[in-house]
């Protein structure tokens, strides 16, 4: 395994582990619960991290986190649930409301 992403801030990192499972990469997200020991060990250790499971992925996971690092993700259009209409973003695989699979998109 490869740590390919670590931040103070938990919402980049789950965003991060988000995008890359998305592309198929395996990952594993570590120090998720580590802020009960800030203070006790060095802040920049208890940052959560995300790790690549197969080595032959690791390139290809830093391209991603490059990509959404520097804003340039590819953006997709929000998309509409067939079964409950409700609007999802296109992040999302699956319907918040109805857990529908998001329809193909081209």
């Amino acid at each position: 395994m490869k740590r390919v992403f670590s931040s103070e801030n938990a919402i980049d990192v789950w965003q991060i582990r988000n995008l890359l499972e998305v592309a198929g990469i395996k990952v594993l997200v570590k120090n998720a619960d580590m802020y009960s020991a800030y203070g006790e060990v060095p802040f920049v250790e208890s940052w959560p991290e995300v790790w690549v499971e197969r080595p032959a992925d690791y390139q290809r996971a830093l391209d991603i986190v490059d990509e959404y690092l520097d804003g340039e993700e590819d953006y997709r259009p929000d998309w509409i649930c067939p079964r409950c209409r409700e609007k999802n973003g296109a992040a999302f695989a699956v319907c918040w409301n109805c857990e529908q699979s998001a329809p193909d998109q081209d």
